[in-house]
């Protein structure tokens, strides 16, 4: 299988009447994912809702939703959040990071809750802070320079790490009670 492309699902959303966009929907169904929680049902629920031609999305998300569970359990940290591809207009992509942020924070705390998320260790604690503050990104410029382009790759990166480390922290191999947030 190949992986989802960001403007094929951008597209399937707008065909069938969805409230969200793409990166936002990818977002929602990783923070789901991470959460632990039955991500089909609460995520096609909540981004498809009343959707009028939901089919082409439920298969999409679908083939997402498996992209994004095998690559959060790969050691080798292969996770990468769907997003426009890197010759979209820069401004393009830091508004998709933003709306992928917003919708990972939503998920997770969709399939967790607010007092669970509240009582991770420092370090988790610190990426859902630094998530918040992606989530509100914005880009003045209508063109990015190298230094720009340097540093958005940057958070592209810190996004793909932290999100494993959240995983990790919140869906701990089986038998290893003493990894569960809250009990460090």
């Amino acid at each position: 299988m190949s992986p989802i492309r960001f403007a094929l699902l951008q597209d399937a959303l707008r065909r069938a009447g969805a409230r969200a966009a793409a990166a936002e929907c990818h977002g929602t169904l990783c923070g789901i994912i991470c959460a632990g929680a039955n991500a089909e049902d609460i995520c096609f629920k909540h981004l498809l809702g009343g959707a009028p031609d939901g089919a082409a999305c439920r298969e999409l998300l679908s083939g997402l939703k498996q992209e994004a569970q095998q690559a959060l359990h790969n050691p080798e940290v292969t996770f990468a959040p769907l997003l426009p591809e890197d010759d979209a207009p820069l401004a393009g992509r830091v508004e998709a990071l933003g709306e992928w942020c917003q919708g990972f924070l939503h998920g997770l705390s969709l399939g967790r809750g607010r007092a669970v998320l509240e009582s991770l260790p420092e370090d988790a604690g610190e990426v859902l802070r630094d998530l918040t503050e992606i989530a509100r990104a914005g880009f003045d410029s209508a063109e990015g320079d190298e230094q720009d382009e340097v540093a958005y790759s940057e958070i592209v990166e810190y996004l793909r790490v932290g999100v494993q480390l959240l995983f990790e922290e919140l869906n701990p191999p089986p038998g290893d009670h003493l990894s569960a947030p809250g009990l460090h």
